[in-house]
C-alpha cells in the first residue's frame, strides 16, 4: 500500500496568545486553561487528550487518513444527496398521491433529520463513533428503497422519515471521527471535506435530471404511476449509491473505535492498540504507551458505561444531560455554544429558504424563469457544481495570515465564516432582481458556491471546539437546531408564495448576513490551535 509523505503546510511555526502556545509545524501545544476549560474542567482527561494529540502528530498524514477524508466525506454526500432527492421529486409524488396543498412530505423529512440528530447524533457519545459510523448510511439506503417503492402516501412518508432519520445522524457521526483521528497540521481538510457536500447534491441532480422530465406527469389532474416513474428512479439509484458508499465503510476503510472517544471512557488500554495499529500497519514510529496515559491518573466517573449502567432509558436520559451540561459548563464555552447553535439555526432557516423554494419566489415576482423543465434541471446540476468549490476556498482562506498593529493574525475559521455570509447576503440581495432564465442560473451559482463557503467553516469550526467527551451530542444538538429552523421553509414559501412577496428572500440574505456577526462573537479561533 502506497504511503503519504506530505510537505508541510506553509503555516506559521509558532503563534504565541495570552493563554497558550502552539506550534503548528510540530503540533505541539502547551496544555493552556483554555484547553482545560473546554475539556470539562477535567485536567487529567484534557492530559490524556493532549498525550493522544501527540501520538497522532507523531504518526502523521497515512493513507488511512486519506481513504477517512473520502469515505467520511461520503457521508456528507449521501446526506446532501438524500435532502435533494427529496426537493427533487416531492411536487410529483404529491401530483400522484396527494394532489395540491402544502408540502406535507418536506415536513416529515425535516423531522426524521431532527430525530436522526437526536438518536444517532447524541447517541455517539455513549455508544461510540464506530457503530454510528457504520450503520446510519446503510439504513438510510435500506429505507431510502423502501421509499421509492411505496404506493401511498402515508407509507411514503414513514420511509422518508426512517431514511432522513438515519442520514441526519450520520453528518453529526463524520466530522467528529475524521476530526478526531486527524494530525494538527492536516486541520485545515477538516473545512475542505464539505466539498462532498456540493458534490451529492450535485449527483441527486444529475440524476434529477436524467429522470424527472421524461419520466413524470405535467400536473396533479392525471397523474397515475404509469407515466409517473421519473421519482421512483431518483430514490432508487441515489439510494443504490448510498448503498455503495455503506459498504465501503464495512469493508474498505474497517475503521475502529477513535482513540479519543475510548480515553473519554476510560478505555486507555485500546486508545494505544488503535493508534498502535495504525503506526505499524504504514510502518511510523508511536512512542505513547499505556503506562502515560494510566500516570495521569483517572479521569472524572461521569460518562456512561453500559457495562455498568446498562440500555435503559433513565441510564441513557441522564448520560445525555450530563454531555448536554458540559457543552454550557462556563461562561465562555456556554457563550461559544450558544452562538454555535444560534447559527445553525438562522443558517438552517435560510439555505432552506433558498434551497427549497427560489423558483417559486423568483416566478411570483414577475421573473421570467419560467424555463421548461428540462433546462430548469440543468440549471440545478450546474448550481450545485459550483458550489463543489467553495469549501475548497474556504480550506485555503483559513490559512491566510496578514500583520496589523505589529501583530500576525490568521483569517481562519471566523474570518472565513465572516468572508461567507457577508458575499451570501449580497448575492441573495441580487437575486431579488432577477427577471431572466440566465441570470437565475448565474445568481444561484454564485449563491451555492459562497453559501458553501460558510458552511465549510462552520462545519469545520462546530466540532473542534466542542469537548472529546460531548462532541456528538454538540454537533447533534447544532443539527437539531439548524433543522428545526429549516422546517419553517415550507411554511414560509406556502404564505410567501401567495401573497407573491419577494420579502422572504430579503429576510433570507439578511439572516444569512447576520451570522457574521456572531462569527465575530465566538469565543474560540481552532485554526490557531490544536484542537481538543
Amino acid at each position: 500500500m502506497a504511503d503519504f509523505n506530505f510537505e508541510k503546510q506553509n503555516l506559521p511555526q509558532k503563534v504565541v496568545q495570552a493563554d497558550s502556545s502552539l506550534d503548528i509545524e510540530t503540533g505541539r501545544v502547551s496544555l493552556q486553561s483554555e484547553y482545560v476549560e473546554v475539556e470539562g474542567n477535567d485536567p487529567i482527561l484534557a492530559e490524556k487528550i493532549h498525550l493522544i494529540n501527540d501520538a497522532i502528530d507523531e504518526i502523521g498524514f497515512t493513507w488511512y487518513h486519506a481513504k477517512l477524508f473520502c469515505i467520511a466525506g461520503c457521508g456528507y454526500s449521501i446526506d446532501s444527496q438524500m435532502e435533494m432527492v427529496q426537493v427533487t421529486v416531492r411536487v410529483y409524488v404529491d401530483y400522484q398521491m396527494l394532489g395540491s396543498g402544502f408540502p406535507i412530505s418536506t415536513e416529515i423529512f425535516y423531522a426524521g433529520l431532527i430525530a436522526g440528530s437526536i438518536v444517532f447524533g447524541m447517541g455517539c457519545d455513549l455508544i461510540g463513533r464506530k457503530l454510528v459510523f457504520n450503520s446510519s448510511i446503510l439504513l438510510t439506503s435500506i429505507f431510502g428503497f423502501f421509499t421509492g417503492g411505496t404506493d401511498n402516501y402515508p407509507m411514503y412518508c414513514i420511509f422518508m422519515f426512517l431514511s432522513s432519520m438515519a442520514a441526519g445522524g450520520n453528518l453529526a457521526t463524520d466530522v467528529s471521527v475524521f476530526l478526531e483521528y486527524l494530525p494538527s497540521r492536516y486541520q485545515w481538510m477538516n473545512s475542505s471535506m464539505a466539498l462532498f457536500w456540493g458534490i451529492g447534491q450535485t449527483i441527486a441532480a444529475l440524476i434529477s435530471w436524467a429522470f424527472i422530465p421524461s419520466n413524470s406527469c405535467a400536473g396533479p389532474e392525471y397523474c397515475p404511476s404509469s407515466i409517473n416513474r421519473g421519482w421512483r428512479y431518483c430514490w432508487y439509484v441515489n439510494s443504490a449509491i448510498c448503498l455503495l458508499a455503506a459498504l465501503a465503510r464495512l469493508f474498505f476503510l474497517k475503521m475502529d473505535e477513535t482513540p479519543k472517544h475510548l480515553v473519554t471512557t476510560g478505555r486507555d488500554a485500546e486508545a494505544v492498540e488503535v493508534l498502535q495499529k495504525i503506526a505499524n500497519k504504514y510502518q511510523r514510529t508511536m512512542s505513547l504507551t499505556l503506562e502515560q496515559l494510566e500516570s495521569c491518573g483517572p479521569i472524572k466517573q461521569d460518562y456512561f458505561d453500559p457495562s455498568k449502567d446498562g440500555y435503559n432509558i433513565k441510564a441513557l436520559g441522564k448520560a445525555m444531560l450530563t454531555n448536554l451540561a458540559i457543552l454550557f459548563q462556563s461562561k465562555r464555552v456556554a457563550r461559544s455554544t450558544i452562538l454555535i447553535i444560534l447559527s445553525w439555526a438562522f443558517i438552517g432557516l435560510s439555505y432552506s429558504t433558498f434551497y427549497n423554494f427560489i423558483y417559486v419566489y423568483i416566478a411570483s415576482h414577475g421573473g421570467d424563469t419560467a424555463t421548461s423543465t428540462y433546462n430548469a434541471y440543468r440549471n440545478n446540476v450546474l448550481a450545485n457544481f459550483t458550489g463543489i468549490f467553495g469549501p475548497i476556498l474556504a480550506g485555503f482562506t483559513i490559512l491566510i495570515r496578514f500583520k496589523m498593529f505589529s501583530k500576525e493574525f490568521v483569517f481562519g475559521r471566523r474570518g472565513t465564516m465572516i468572508f461567507g455570509s457577508l458575499a451570501s447576503m449580497a448575492i441573495l440581495f441580487a437575486y431579488t432582481s432577477v427577471r431572466t432564465a440566465a441570470g437565475d442560473a448565474g445568481f444561484s451559482a454564485a449563491t451555492y458556491f459562497f453559501t458553501n463557503v460558510y458552511y465549510a467553516a462552520l462545519y469545520a469550526y462546530t466540532p473542534e471546539v466542542f469537548p472529546t467527551k460531548a462532541r456528538g451530542t454538540g454537533v447533534g444538538v447544532c443539527l437539531i437546531a439548524g433543522r428545526i429552523f429549516g422546517a419553517f421553509a415550507p411554511v414560509i414559501n406556502y404564505f410567501g408564495a401567495q401573497s407573491g412577496s419577494s420579502v422572504p428572500i430579503w429576510v433570507c440574505g439578511a439572516v444569512i448576513g447576520c451570522l457574521s456577526i456572531l462569527a465575530a462573537l465566538m469565543p474560540f479561533e481552532p485554526s490557531l490551535k490544536r484542537t481538543v
